[in-house]
C-alpha cells in the first residue's frame, strides 16, 4: 500500500455522514481504477462475470444511492448505502459485498458518528452478516479478509481513537490474510493467485483511507465506465410466422426426426422434444392448422396453445406504466416466468416457450438485483419463478425476495440448457407447486456442454491452457482444450453422451455462422447417429457453442 499524503495530519477522531459519503466515493473510483487487476485475479480462464467488475458495479449503485442524500446521521448514510448495494449487486461477489455493507449498517444503527470503537464493531458486524449469507462459507476467500480485518480493527481500537491509524492497521492486516489466501485454497494456490473478493475488498478499505487523508482521488468525478445497460424497449418487428404453436403428442413409435423434417419449412423455432411415446412440439408458424394436421397421425394431441405473437408484440411495445405505478396493474396471470439471457435467438426461444420478461445478461453480464426486480415488477403477478440460468446469478436473484412483496422461486438453473429444459416442463393446468417440482426434474436430465475461448494462460486439471484456446465444459468443468471448434465439440460430446442419451440440441453463438453452425451438425450426426441433433441459432456472445444432451 503507497502512503499517497506522508505530512503529519489533524487526527480524526469520529466519521461524521459527510466524511462518510467522501469514503465511499473514494473507495468507489479507487476501485474502478484496480478493476481490472481484480479481474485478472480470477482463477478460471473462461469468460466470467469478472470479480473486479461485479464489486465495482455494485459498489457504483450503493454509492449513487447516497451521493445527493443530505443526512447528518451516519447510520441513514449507511442504511442507503447498504440498501443501494443490495440493488445493484451483481454476481456472488456483488451479493456478498452487499451483505458486508448491510452487517456494517446494522452495526451503526442509530449512530451520528462513528468513532474508532464503534466502527471497529460495525465492521465485526459485517463480518457475522457475510457468512450468515452464504450458505457453505469457504475460507481463502472475502470472508476471511474480512473477518481478520475486523478482528485487527478491534484490538486496534482499544489503543487508539484516531480513524486514520485505525484504518491503516486494518488496512494492514486485511492485505497480510490476503496474502495468505493461496495457503488456505488449493485453487489459488494452483493459480498462483491470490482471492479476487478479497482484494476488491481491501482497495475498498483503501479508499476509505485515502478519503481520510485528503487524497487527490476525490477529485475525480463518479462515473459508471462499465455498465451492463438493460435491454432497450425499442419497436416491433414485424414478424415472419405470426403463430406460437405448441402440443403434446401422446402414441406409439413417434419418429421425432419426421416430425422435425416435415415441419421445419412451416416456421421457425421449431423444438421437437421427448420420447417415441410422448412428444412436444414447439414451432411459430403462420398455419396452426397444417402443423396439427400432420401430427395427429402420430397420435392424440393434448395441452395445445396456440397464440397470435403479433397481439403479444404489440402489447408488449405499448405504453407500459413508470414504475411508481406498477403496483397498478391488474394481477391476471397465475404466475409469470423471469428468465436470464444473453442473445436475440436464445431470447426468442424462452419467449416462445411462455417466459414473460427476459433480463440481459449472464458469462461476464451478469444483471443487478435491481434489474431482476424491474423484470419481475413488470409481469402482473403475484408469484414469479426466476429462471438464472448461471451460477454467478443465482446469488443475486435470491435477494429478490429480500425487496418484493410477490412470492419468488428461484429455480437454481446455471445454464441455459438448464433454463429451457425447465421451460420445456411447465404444464399450465397444473397448480403453481406441482409446476415448480416438474421444473426441477427437467434439471436433472440435462447435461450442459459449452465451447468457449480462453481469456487467459492456466492450467486446469493437468492442462497447459493459453491465452485464445477454444477450450470445452461439462457442467462448468474445463474438460478439453484444443485450437479448433469442431474438434473440441466432438472430444467435448464424447464425454458427454452416453448410451441413454437420445437427443443433442446445439446454439451456435454470434461468431458461429449458418452454414458452419450446420457442418457441425453433419458432424456431430455422423460421430452420434443413436442421436437425434438439433441446431439453433442463440447468438450468443463469448461461447461459440451451447449444448445440451438428454
Amino acid at each position: 500500500m503507497k502512503q499517497t499524503d506522508p505530512s503529519p495530519q489533524k487526527k480524526i477522531e469520529k466519521i461524521d455522514a459527510p466524511l462518510m459519503k467522501k469514503m465511499i466515493v473514494a473507495a468507489t473510483l479507487w476501485l474502478n481504477e484496480n478493476q481490472a487487476e481484480v479481474d485478472a485475479l480470477n482463477v478460471f480462464p473462461v469468460p466470467d462475470g469478472d470479480t473486479g467488475t461485479n464489486m465495482y458495479l455494485t459498489l457504483f449503485d450503493a454509492a449513487k444511492e447516497v451521493e445527493n442524500i443530505e443526512e447528518k446521521e451516519i447510520s441513514k448514510i449507511l442504511d442507503a448505502f447498504a440498501n443501494g448495494s443490495l440493488m445493484g449487486a451483481r454476481g456472488n461477489s456483488g451479493v456478498i459485498l452487499s451483505q458486508v455493507f448491510r452487517g456494517f449498517a446494522n452495526g451503526a444503527r442509530k449512530k451520528k458518528t462513528l468513532d474508532t470503537k464503534e466502527f471497529s464493531f460495525a465492521l465485526r458486524e459485517a463480518s457475522k452478516k457475510a457468512y450468515k449469507a452464504v450458505m457453505r462459507p469457504v475460507e481463502g476467500t472475502i470472508l476471511t479478509v474480512v473477518r481478520e480485518a475486523a478482528n485487527a480493527a478491534q484490538i486496534e481500537a482499544e489503543k487508539t481513537d484516531d480513524m486514520r491509524q485505525l484504518l491503516e492497521v486494518t488496512l494492514f492486516h486485511a492485505e497480510e490474510t490476503l496474502e495468505k489466501t493461496p495457503d488456505m485454497l488449493k485453487v489459488l494456490k494452483d493459480a498462483n493467485v491470490v482471492d479476487a473478493g478479497g482484494r476488491g475488498f481491501c482497495l475498498i478499505l483503501e479508499g476509505y483511507l485515502r478519503a481520510l487523508r485528503g487524497d487527490s482521488i476525490l477529485e475525480k468525478e463518479l462515473k459508471k465506465v462499465t455498465s451492463l445497460d438493460p435491454a432497450k424497449r425499442g419497436e416491433p418487428e414485424k414478424l415472419e410466422f405470426a403463430y406460437c404453436t405448441e402440443f403434446l403428442i401422446k402414441g406409439k413409435d413417434i419418429d421425432l426426426e419426421k416430425i422435425r423434417k416435415y415441419l421445419n419449412p412451416h416456421g421457425d423455432s421449431l423444438l421437437v422434444v421427448g420420447s417415441t411415446e410422448v412428444t412436444k412440439v414447439h414451432i411459430h408458424t403462420n398455419n396452426p392448422g397444417k402443423v396439427l394436421d400432420f401430427a395427429v397421425q402420430y397420435g392424440r394431441l393434448s395441452k395445445i396453445k396456440i397464440d397470435n405473437m403479433e397481439e403479444q408484440t404489440e402489447t408488449k411495445y405499448s405504453s407500459l406504466p413508470e414504475p411508481e405505478n406498477e403496483k397498478e396493474v391488474p394481477l391476471e396471470k397465475d404466475f409469470g416466468v423471469v428468465a436470464v439471457v444473453a442473445g436475440d435467438g436464445l431470447g426468442d426461444i424462452f419467449t416462445s416457450l411462455g417466459a414473460d420478461e427476459l433480463v440481459t445478461g449472464g458469462q461476464s453480464m451478469n444483471p443487478s438485483t435491481q434489474d431482476l426486480v424491474a423484470g419481475c415488477e413488470k409481469i402482473p403477478s403475484e408469484r414469479i419463478i426466476i429462471l438464472p440460468n448461471n451460477k454467478n446469478v443465482i446469488f443475486a436473484a435470491e435477494q429478490v425476495k429480500e425487496v418484493t412483496k410477490k412470492e419468488i422461486v428461484v429455480l437454481p438453473t446455471t445454464s441455459i440448457p438448464e433454463g429451457i429444459a425447465a421451460m420445456m416442463r411447465i404444464n399450465p393446468e397444473e397448480d403453481f407447486e406441482s409446476i415448480i417440482k416438474e421444473m426441477k426434474e427437467g434439471l436433472e436430465e440435462i447435461k450442459t456442454g459449452e465451447v468457449t475461448f480462453a481469456v487467459r494462460d492456466s492450467k486446469v486439471g493437468g492442462m497447459d491452457i493459453k491465452e485464445g484456446d477454444v477450450i470445452g465444459l461439462f457442467n462448468g468443468e474445463i474438460i478439453v482444450a484444443n485450437n479448433d471448434v469442431s474438434r473440441v465439440s466432438l472430444d467435448l460430446l464424447k464425454e458427454m453422451v452416453d448410451e441413454d442419451d437420445f437427443l443433442i440440441t446445439i446454439y451456435r453463438g454470434e461468431k458461429i455462422g449458418e452454414e458452419e453452425g450446420e457442418k457441425i451438425k453433419e458432424m456431430v450426426t455422423e460421430e452420434f447417429p443413436e442421436c437425434d441433433v438439433e441446431i439453433y441459432p442463440g447468438n450468443q456472445p463469448l461461447y461459440y457453442l451451447i449444448i445440451s444432451v438428454e
